[in-house]
């Protein structure tokens, strides 16, 4: 049976995270990172790993016309997708946009009061120096806003996608949810930020709710976005095991199943 990349979600793998995954598991905690950093007026904010922006978007209203707000990401494809989308007219605080490294970002010293890095850090290979360079362009006395994904053991979701797709797809494939999830320990978290000489660090664990049409989707939808290649007879089978895994969280108004982060904040 022939392979294709063709799992019935339409776009790009940017453009299927900003439609899919951004409304189903990114916009709820985009809001309590929000209500955690506290922003004022003519504050200067940089989102690192901004991904499609989902954040960055909420950051100018907060900050004001004289604030700051820069969104970074490695992504060229990422970035295109969040320059297309409109800001509500409200907002005349203008994001700018810059592809670049988070190991290595592209400001002077203490250019910043907040610095933002949701979801993104769990797959940067040196963390700590990654840590330290965000100390370098904060203000003394800024603020880090970190989130990363909890145990997979708390994200049924998640882990029903690794073990199905442990047994039909390559290792590579698979480990896309190890990396999801490989910071899931807090007390990891919190000595990864002291390393780094952040002062007043505080580590929680929080809940939150995944939304989603059906099983099906969820598995399309990650299939279509990594453009993994499948034949027709794997694809049902994933789905099939997937929705099996899942069922109990299926109801009236579709998929919705819990999922743990961590959330980290701390000051220069």
């Amino acid at each position: 049976m022939s392979k294709s990349k063709d799992w019935q979600i339409p776009g790009s793998g940017a453009e299927i995270y900003e439609s899919v995954f951004v409304p189903a598991m990114m916009e709820e905690w985009s809001i309590r990172a929000m209500d955690y950093a506290n922003l004022q007026l003519e504050e200067r904010v940089l989102d690192i790993a901004c991904g499609t922006g989902t954040l960055t978007r909420r950051l100018p209203k907060s900050v004001g016309p004289n604030g700051q707000v820069v969104g970074l990401d490695i992504s060229s494809e990422m970035l295109a997708v969040a320059r297309k989308i409109s800001l509500p007219p409200s907002d005349t605080t203008a994001i700018e946009w810059h592809e670049g490294n988070a190991s290595a970002i592209p400001f002077h010293d203490a250019s910043f009061d907040v610095v933002f890095c949701l979801f993104g850090f769990m797959y940067f290979t040196d963390q700590v120096a990654v840590l330290k360079d965000i100390s370098r362009v904060l203000k003394p006395n800024g603020r880090l806003i970190l989130m990363v994904w909890g145990s997979i053991d708390k994200c049924p979701g998640q882990l029903a996608m690794k073990e199905s797709w442990e047994r039909h797809f390559e290792a590579e494939e698979a480990a896309l949810f190890n990396w999801q999830h490989s910071l899931s320990d807090p007390e990891t978290v919190r000595s990864l930020v002291c390393k780094a000489d952040f002062r007043h660090a505080t580590i929680r664990t929080c809940m939150g709710v995944v939304h989603l049409p059906s099983p099906e989707h969820l598995v399309r939808s990650y299939g279509a976005m990594l453009s993994l290649e499948a034949d027709e007879k794997t694809r049902v089978a994933v789905i099939d095991e997937v929705t099996a895994s899942l069922e109990s969280y299926v109801g009236a108004t579709g998929l919705a199943y819990p999922i743990e982060a961590i959330l980290a904040t701390a000051r220069k």
